[in-house]
């Protein structure tokens, strides 16, 4: 072909080229607006969008004026469905000397969310699996400013002996490899904290400790719930959910970012608002931002237990959680109990090449689809596989979210409510 024929004929094959790839990009390719929401709800502002500094309240609103820009409508007069929790908090950051020297809080240390108020020096004790039983074994053999050191592999087994009700330290020192925090609603009686195995030393002996905490019994807090009407059957229902909370602060300047838990997730709700108000279901989509998740399922508990529609009239839930990430693929939980709709989910995925794989998991009650599931209603809770591996830690921060696959994970999951 000469020039001046391929210079009329290239705009043609350029026309035609997007016909072809337009319909398989998605509504979800440009990540910029889903990237400055997850920012903002994993950033500082929100301290972790937990209860303490009422960083769930602020993403609550947050959340409530994006489903308004989006056009969603109010359910029974409200985007806002309270409730309330009981929740053991640490108001001032925690402070940990060994052999005088500072061990950091959050990336050294963290106290367990039952952990009580403690205040004081302890003669530091290391103990391995034989050295504990010993201990145990012997008769008023522990010192009362005794702290024990110990690998957190044998917590379970520690708990389970009966001397150890009698044989007890002051305080309980769990050795981990990565520390995990979470949620208590009550304290216990006995102080304990987790320290990374890395830093302590043969050598040390003395262990200061200064934790405040406090038990807070009635935390107000809400979901955020927005609706799309269905064109063709506006009384039945397809719900599309995340949490939004996560693990707060200890204190008023540590805090747990939560970026892939769950600000991805909530980040992607979102963007579904975005589109199914600009392509209208035949059925309702209901849009439902969770708070509790991290305190125990508590606020889908609640949906469920005072939901404002029929459950019978809710055709599935999809939950979206941790989706930041893909290049492994995704799980299904819940794919054992729906093998139909997971066929079909399979079916879309393989055909449009949206994610490496599809990893098929059974019930499991690990985020918000659960109560659904209890109270017979058809659910999917999916997450994405990859990353550097960072849950529940402080280096959850949204510099470390890729999103390498939220586009085709977007896509996969319009497409599948598509399809009912």
């Amino acid at each position: 072909m000469n020039f001046r024929n391929w210079f009329w004929f290239k705009p043609l094959i350029y026309v035609c080229l997007s016909i072809i790839i337009l319909p398989n990009i998605g509504f979800g390719q440009d990540t910029t607006r889903a990237r400055k929401n997850l920012n903002y709800l994993a950033g500082k502002k929100l301290m972790g969008r937990g209860y303490l500094l009422k960083g769930d309240q602020k993403a609550a609103d947050f959340i409530r004026n994006e489903f308004i820009e989006s056009g969603l409508k109010p359910l029974s007069g409200s985007y806002l469905q309270p409730f309330s929790i009981s929740q053991n908090q640490f108001p001032k950051t925690p402070l940990l000397k060994i052999n005088g020297r500072n061990v950091e809080a959050g990336g050294e240390f963290i106290p367990l969310p039952a952990c009580p108020s403690v205040s004081g020096c302890f003669r530091l004790v290391q103990l391995d699996s034989t050295a504990l039983q010993t201990k145990l074994n012997v008769k008023n053999g522990v010192r009362e400013d005794e702290a024990w050191a110990i690998p957190g592999r044998l917590k379970k087994w520690l708990f389970n002996q009966p001397s150890f009700a009698t044989q007890r330290p002051q305080v309980l020192v769990w050795l981990e490899s990565k520390l995990t925090h979470s949620l208590a609603e009550e304290s216990e009686k006995m102080p304990a904290i987790a320290l990374k195995n890395k830093i302590l030393q043969p050598a040390d002996s003395i262990l200061e400790l200064k934790i405040t905490s406090k038990i807070y019994p009635n935390i107000k807090t809400q979901n955020v719930i927005g609706l799309l009407k269905g064109t063709l059957y506006p009384d039945s229902f397809l719900i599309l959910c995340a949490h939004y909370d996560h693990l707060g602060s200890l204190g008023k300047q540590l805090y747990f970012p939560g970026a892939n838990d769950n600000a991805s997730g909530t980040s992607m709700l979102l963007e579904m608002a975005s589109y199914f108000s600009k392509h209208p279901s035949k059925y309702s989509v209901l849009l439902i931002a969770f708070s509790g998740e991290e305190a125990g399922l508590l606020g889908s508990q609640y949906f469920v237990k005072h939901s404002p529609i029929p459950l019978s009239n809710i055709k599935f839930v999809f939950n979206m959680d941790l989706m930041g990430f893909g290049e492994n693929g995704a799980t299904v939980v819940n794919a054992t109990l729906h093998p139909e709709q997971f066929k079909r989910l399979t079916e879309i995925n393989t055909t449009h090449h949206y994610l490496p794989e599809l990893k098929s998991r059974g019930k499991a009650a690990n985020s918000d689809h659960y109560y659904f599931s209890e109270a017979g209603v058809p659910a999917f809770f999916i997450y994405t596989l990859g990353g550097l591996g960072y849950y529940h830690d402080v280096n959850d921060r949204p510099e470390t979210v890729t999103f390498i696959k939220f586009t085709e994970t977007f896509n996969l999951i319009t497409h599948f409510i598509e399809g009912f």
